[in-house]
């Protein structure tokens, strides 16, 4: 039996959802993301821009 991927989850907290409010750490963990799920009714599109090229991109509101 070959063994299960791993993966690692990150939760970030943006606070009142401003991009500009994000810490270091938690623009760094966007950054390195393969997939972003985020609540676009709570936190400003502008965090995206944070995620890298090619990163999934995903509405938590459509989950």
């Amino acid at each position: 039996m070959a063994d299960a991927p791993t993966g690692k989850v990150t939760f970030v907290g943006a606070g009142p959802g401003a991009a500009d409010l994000l810490t270091f750490r938690a623009a760094r963990a966007i950054a390195d993301a393969d997939i972003v799920i985020w609540a676009a009714s709570l936190v400003q599109a502008e965090v995206l821009d944070h995620a890298r090229e090619g990163a999934e991109i995903l509405d938590s509101a459509t989950m």
